[in-house]
């Protein structure tokens, strides 16, 4: 039998990082009979694993299998052989004497290791695939010193420093000019392939020391400590970005002496880089402002303030903290830390103009006092809301329930669950799921409110899902071919479920004009032209729960207008007499509805304008914090507004707290000048910002946040996504003031849509490019290194 597995225990262990694709091969040592080189596996995953042996792990090699395709096995009574032709998973204990060090030849990065059980010189080498990145790499190799490191030392290697990894940085050239030499070369450290930023680690950190963590501590789990690429050297980046920067002329808004920290992914904490650090804001003119950061060791930083920046003012440790990008599209996150609360209150009242007055076009003197409020204190971190009582602790699943749940079968390559098709599937609906995943790219998903199905788009098709009794999730069928009528073929860009669930209303190219599907025949049997050349930006329901209902009416907005529609009339669907438009473009960007038909519509602007019907004036008018509001949606009693912007979500209360109105709804009545309401601005911290972009490449762009909804159902937690991230946010834990109140699920490709299933906030049904699937709230996990770089390995459906 296996003598790793017998000597460390077989009980399964969670995996602390991944290669997720790449090839195995054997290479031999030249004196072999053999082939110099044999593939072992053409498609497999790595994996350091840890095991029931303390400070003990595994690199283990798992061999993706295609749909179909049998695992070759002997007999039962065989024993089994750690390198047997046909074997599907390799194990090896890590350890020093493996010699792992991984290299770049021809352009493919290589993961090498000694084969202890072969000749001398024989050896395996795990070549990763082209897609993956070489930070996931890196990321993998420093998981495998710190496993090195427990090993050899027998104690946790949390708060450990990259110098003390060195010693497990194995360099082949080395071992060669030892074994032509024959004499030792000492300890002396080789190339350093991971750069850290800590220093001065013997200095009180406001977050974390750097020191090594000793007693209690010292058991905590080695994942927390695993790092992602790590940040340059205090002195390289600082000459770095001298050469770099070269701060333009402007009037000065604002400038307060400050201490830098350097945010080091190594230890998860904020390392000091200066105690005396300058930070300006400029006005460059023409609606353009500049950040400034020096010190007096050379440390020197500037950009543009902008939404990418990530700003998040944190009075409880006078901080300021945002994401500073180098020109070859590095980020790392910064943070500011002031004297006093008053010096964090002047430099924030600064920068909120400069990124206000960039946003609105519009000089910040002219805001209103409460206005000016109102922006400053939906940037601050939250503190806890006296409604928190209104939202218990979140009950805890029985065990036995969420073991149950994750047996459930799962698509290796996305990490959605799903139901798997039986033998007796007709072989027919078999083909007609492949045909609807062949091209294009999943673009729109709805969730139905009567019939637990879903609907997603993909070009001319629509794919049809439907929620079992155990919340799994069945392809059920495809809607083929879709076309006006004998004309040319339709792919929807927007689509709205419609008249209890049996008709989707969509929008295609031709933005004045609606149509209708009916879904029991699977066709387009209206055009609606709502009015001429008059381009519908958003549509939905009058109110929130119309769908279940025969309402054939529903409300749609123009860039400066908001109206009803209403299939049944002749001519144009517009209802003249229900239309609100304003005289300038205003914007509009979005609306969403209540239970009760009040209304909220956002704009590109940024503000929001709240309707108790359609056909009047505003009864509110919520300034703009300053950047665009994609889309918005409202609570079913109409308590809590959620919008959402490129970078970040708002959520604000528009319940009414004080003067004659108290008690009562924005949308009924007017907050007035000195009232405006509590807004909180929802956002990824600016060290798992700076990851993100390291991770994938690309920026934060948030697709449409939505609440959990139902009928008679509490709004508890918030679901949107951002590139392969899915991401929720807990209400409670945002009025409780967490400072992260978000989870994050990772997957192998982008999240197009994601949306609660109907009813419950447990189970989000997610869209991604290629892949429709259900997955439980209990998957998210907190964010940090390992959940943000792990990438689900590559499978088949």
């Amino acid at each position: 039998m296996n003598f790793l597995k017998k000597f460390l225990g077989s009980s399964p262990k969670d995996d602390l990082s991944m290669i997720p694709s790449g090839q195995l091969f054997l290479k031999r040592s030249l004196g072999s009979p053999k082939s110099a080189s044999e593939c072992l596996y053409t498609d497999a995953a790595a994996s350091v694993r840890e095991t029931s042996a303390p400070h003990n792990y595994q690199l283990v090699i798992q061999r993706a299998f295609a749909e179909g395709e049998e695992q070759l096995k002997g007999d039962d009574d065989e024993e089994e052989d750690d390198f047997a032709e046909f074997q599907d998973e390799r194990v090896f204990l890590i350890d020093k004497s493996l010699k792992i060090h991984h290299f770049n030849r021809s352009g493919s990065l290589i993961v090498s290791w000694s084969n202890r059980d072969g000749d001398d010189g024989e050896r395996f080498e795990f070549v990763v695939d082209e897609s993956i990145k070489s930070s996931e790499v890196e990321h993998f190799m420093k998981t495998v010193y710190c496993c090195e490191f427990e090993r050899k030392y027998s104690k946790s290697s949390a708060g450990v420093t990259t110098e003390q990894l060195d010693e497990f940085v194995f360099d082949p050239e080395s071992e060669s000019i030892e074994a032509t030499l024959s004499k030792s070369i000492g300890n002396t450290p080789t190339k350093n392939l991971l750069s850290v930023t800590s220093e001065d680690e013997g200095e009180d950190s406001i977050y974390e020391d750097a020191e090594e963590v000793t007693g209690a501590a010292a058991t905590s789990p080695i994942p927390s400590r695993i790092s992602q690429p790590a940040t340059p050297k205090k002195d390289d980046l600082a000459k770095k970005e001298v050469e770099q920067v070269k701060e333009p002329t402007g009037e000065e808004i604002v400038q307060v002496a400050a201490e830098l920290r350097l945010y080091d992914p190594t230890t998860e904490s904020f390392s000091l880089q200066d105690t005396d650090g300058t930070v300006t804001v400029l006005d460059l003119g023409k609606w353009e402002y500049w950040l400034s950061i020096k010190s007096k060791s050379g440390i020197s930083l500037g950009t543009l303030i902008s939404p990418k920046l990530n700003p998040v003012f944190n009075y409880e440790v006078v901080s300021f903290i945002f994401n500073y990008e180098t020109g070859d599209d590095e980020v790392f996150s910064w943070l500011l830390r002031f004297e006093a609360p008053q010096e964090l209150l002047e430099f924030q009242t600064g920068y909120m103009r400069a990124a206000w007055e960039a946003a609105n076009k519009s000089k910040w003197q002219k805001a209103e006092a409460s206005e000016k409020q109102y922006v400053l204190d939906a940037f601050n971190t939250n503190e806890e809301d006296q409604d928190m009582a209104d939202y218990p602790e979140e009950e805890e699943e029985e065990e036995e329930e969420e073991q149950e749940k994750s047996s459930r079968a799962v698509n290796l390559r996305t990490g959605l669950r799903k139901e798997g098709f039986s033998d007796s599937e007709d072989e027919e609906e078999d083909e007609v799921k492949k045909n609807y995943f062949k091209g294009s790219q999943n673009k729109n998903l709805t969730i139905a409110f009567k019939n637990d199905r879903s609907y997603v788009t993909r070009g001319n098709r629509i794919g049809v899902f439907k929620t079992t009794d155990d919340d799994d999730l069945e392809f059920a069928t495809a809607i083929e071919n879709l076309s006006i009528g004998d004309k040319k073929q339709f792919s929807p860009t927007k689509m709205m479920l419609h008249t209890e669930d049996r008709s989707l209303v969509m929008q295609g190219d031709k933005k004045d004009t609606l149509y209708r599907m009916d879904l029991e025949y699977g066709k387009i049997v209206d055009e609606w032209k709502v009015k001429e050349d008059l381009p519908v930006v958003d549509f939905g329901p009058s109110k929130k729960f119309n769908q279940m209902t025969g309402e054939q009416t529903f409300l749609g907005i123009s860039d400066k207008g908001l109206f009803k529609v209403d299939p049944r009339v002749n001519g144009d669907k517009l209802v003249e007499s229900e239309y609100k438009t304003y005289a300038t473009k205003n914007g509009f960007s979005s609306f969403g509805t209540t239970e009760d038909g009040f209304i909220a519509v956002a704009s590109d602007k940024g503000d929001l304008r709240l309707y108790d019907r359609l056909g009047i004036r505003a009864k509110s008018l919520i300034p703009a914090i300053g950047d665009s509001i994609k889309f918005v949606e409202t609570s079913a009693d109409g308590k809590w507004l959620l919008a959402t912007c490129q970078t970040y979500l708002i959520l604000i209360d528009l319940t009414i707290k004080s003067g004659a109105n108290a008690g009562s709804l924005g949308f009924k009545k007017s907050f007035g000048k000195d009232n405006v309401p509590k807004a909180r601005t929802l956002k990824i911290s600016p060290e798992h910002v700076a990851s993100i972009k390291q991770l994938t490449g690309t920026p934060l762009n948030f697709s449409k946040a939505h609440f959990n909804t139902g009928i008679n159902a509490k709004e508890q937690t918030i679901v949107s996504s951002s590139g392969p991230y899915a991401i929720t946010w807990s209400l409670r834990k945002i009025l409780r003031g967490d400072t992260e109140p978000y989870m994050i699920k990772r997957y192998s490709s982008n999240v197009v849509a994601d949306n609660f299933k109907f009813g419950t906030d447990k189970n989000v049904i997610v869209a991604l490019d290629d892949d429709v699937g259900i997955v439980n709230k209990k998957a998210f996990r907190k964010a940090d290194r390992q959940t943000l770089a792990y990438v689900p390995r590559e499978g088949f459906f």
